[in-house]
């Protein structure tokens, strides 16, 4: 038994000296954000948006493992209040920087200012969204990519990375389609005009129509509009890491890659093309 409860002390001393050496080299990153509406063109068409600090997506949260994150949102919405939650963020401690509305807080009205404070402990693909009403539908969204901590090895290798949020967009108001969906009898608000990648989407027309069959005229893009896809730079013998997250309010989307990809297993997303199960993360 002496020799157990020695081995059993020894095991708890080495983790808490490795969480206190990673707590050593955390950092505490602020960030100070306003929420508003303006107008934006996410697939060619003009609309509003919910955006932060005149952005959409929101700005890309970077930290990593073991880091503190201080977010400081001011409200700066007319008639309406707001929160963010931190999607796949396990809040340990700090349940109340949750950001889910009349449970763990409640919501920011119109010229709040409100201090999220919380800790990131894993590292991971993660991100983070409105989580009132309709605004994750409106395009209240960003990315939270938290890298392994200081002085911890990446589990494989990769040259570089991109980063893709994937989102589904409609043209009717947030207003409309909440009316819609919690109306009685159950209004429908149909399929969403577009899917966006990184908040970018071609509505009516078709990047490929020169090379395919279809009835959607060719985009006609000078490639410097809100709308514009992304380009992925790439070079060949290049070990490429794809970090993919869902922020869609209702649709399910599967992704197609046409060549042999590394799974690092997740969660849950379908990929076709010969390949396997990846998941987002």
């Amino acid at each position: 038994m002496g020799t157990i409860s020695g081995c059993v002390r020894s095991v708890i001393i080495w983790l808490i000296f490795i969480e206190l050496c990673l707590g050593a080299n955390a950092k505490t990153r602020h960030f100070k954000w306003e929420v508003e509406y303006m107008f934006w063109s996410p697939d060619c068409v003009e609309n509003v948006v919910m955006g932060i600090n005149g952005q959409f997506p929101g700005p890309t949260i970077r930290a990593k493992a073991g880091d503190t994150i201080v977010v400081e949102l001011t409200n700066k919405l007319p008639t309406e209040g707001v929160v963010i939650h931190w999607h796949g963020i396990r809040q340990l401690g700090t349940p109340w920087a949750d950001g889910t509305a009349s449970i763990s807080q409640c919501s920011i009205n119109p010229g709040e200012t409100f201090h999220y404070r919380f800790k990131v402990d894993r590292a991971g693909t993660y991100f983070y969204h409105g989580h009132l009403g309709m605004q994750r539908s409106a395009g209240l969204y960003g990315s939270l990519i938290v890298d392994v901590a200081q002085g911890t090895k990446e589990p494989f290798h990769y040259d570089a990375e991109f980063n893709l949020l994937f989102s589904d967009w409609w043209h009717k108001s947030v207003h409309y389609q909440e009316l819609g969906l919690s109306s009685n009898p159950f209004r429908w608000i149909g399929e969403p005009q577009s899917l966006l990648m990184n908040g970018r989407g071609q509505y009516n027309c078709s990047l490929a129509a020169q090379f395919s069959n279809t009835s959607f005229s060719q985009c006609k893009l000078r490639g410097n509009e809100q709308c514009a896809p992304q380009i992925l730079h790439v070079l060949p013998n290049m070990t490429y890491r794809l970090r993919l997250a869902s922020t869609t309010a209702l649709a399910s989307l599967n992704l197609a890659i046409g060549f042999w990809v590394m799974v690092l297993p997740m969660m849950g997303l379908g990929v076709a093309g010969g390949s396997k199960l990846m998941g987002f993360g």
